[in-house]
Formats: structure tokens, C-alpha cells, sequence
């Protein structure tokens, strides 16, 4: 394919978000030292009145098989902050019943540039006997929203340096 096609688009993308949200030309910075949850947390410490659920769905290499029985813990922070909000297991179809989080009001998903960010941020860690354990961190709660996580998990090799921790980080900037 022609890579003058894609600039193309990628010219139109960016002509319809700057159209789309006038006097958003100055992009946010956010230090690389900062994490997003923690930003989300200060953020929005007040207002996070809302509820929102998530539903991790364990399953084997790339959703081949489900994985029953896998501990699902959901947590904040890293190291030594780490709070553990809530944990379950899988069932026998691989997900687990609704995690229900408290996450900012769905009120500021109305503004088109909102104050706070209309959402919440939570750590998903995922272990299994025979599997690798698998980090989501930085997994989006909305409001009255209920998401899916999906999590691969990944058998345990007979190589003990492949058997580390598979650590995703879920925060993009999408920027185009």
C-alpha cells in the first residue's frame, strides 16, 4: 500500500480532533515520573462518588481455553504503596463475577473538556497455578460502566528466566 495514504489520514485525523476541541491545541505533559493512577488518585480523590465494575476473563494462549480458578487481585499503587482493593477467583468459564470499584461521577464525561478525568484507574494482577503471573496496570473504571479485561496467561516454561512476571501497562496516549 501507498504510505502517502496513511499521512493522508493521519492529516485528517488530526485536522477533525483539532476542529472537534477548539482551544485544546496545547497538549497535556505529564511527568514520566509521575504514574497516571497516582495523578487520577489526587485528581479525584472528592469526587469519586460513582461506581463502575470490571470483569477479568482469564484465558490460556490468546483466549484458546479458559483458565479456572486463577486469583485475581485488583489493586492500587506499586511496591511498597500497593493497596489491595479486592480479590476473587475465576469460574470454570475463566471470568470472575463484577468487581465493583468506585470511580469519578459519570457527570464529567457531559463537558467536553472536563476539569477531572471522567474515569478511575486499577491495577489487575492475575496468577494461576502452571501459568505465569500477568500485571495489568492502569486498567480504565468509568461510571455505571461495567468493562472486560482480558488477560492472556502464559503456561510456565521449564526455562526459569522465561517464567517472569508479563507486566501491560494499559495507560496510551493515543495521541495521532
Amino acid at each position: 500500500m501507498d504510505k502517502s495514504i496513511f499521512d493522508k489520514y493521519i492529516a485528517e485525523m488530526k485536522a477533525m480532533k483539532a476542529s472537534a476541541m477548539p482551544g485544546t491545541a496545547a497538549k497535556a505533559v505529564v511527568s514520566e515520573s509521575v504514574m497516571p493512577e497516582e495523578i487520577t488518585t489526587a485528581a479525584n480523590a472528592e469526587t469519586m462518588i460513582g461506581s463502575g465494575n470490571i470483569i477479568v476473563i482469564a484465558t490460556a494462549i490468546r483466549g484458546l481455553y479458559p483458565v479456572e480458578n486463577a486469583k485475581v487481585t485488583i489493586f492500587t499503587g506499586r511496591g511498597e504503596d500497593e493497596r489491595i482493593i479486592a480479590e476473587q477467583f475465576t469460574n470454570r468459564s475463566g471470568r470472575t463475577a463484577p468487581f465493583s470499584l468506585p470511580a469519578p461521577s459519570a457527570s464529567f464525561t457531559d463537558a467536553p473538556n472536563p476539569a477531572q478525568r471522567p474515569f478511575a484507574y486499577y491495577n489487575v494482577r492475575t496468577t494461576a497455578d502452571g501459568y505465569i503471573e500477568t500485571v495489568n496496570y492502569n486498567v480504565a473504571v468509568f461510571d455505571n460502566t461495567t468493562s472486560l479485561q482480558n488477560v492472556s496467561m502464559y503456561p510456565l516454561s521449564s526455562e526459569p528466566d522465561k517464567n517472569k512476571p508479563i507486566i501491560i501497562d494499559e495507560f496510551e496516549n493515543y495521541e495521532l
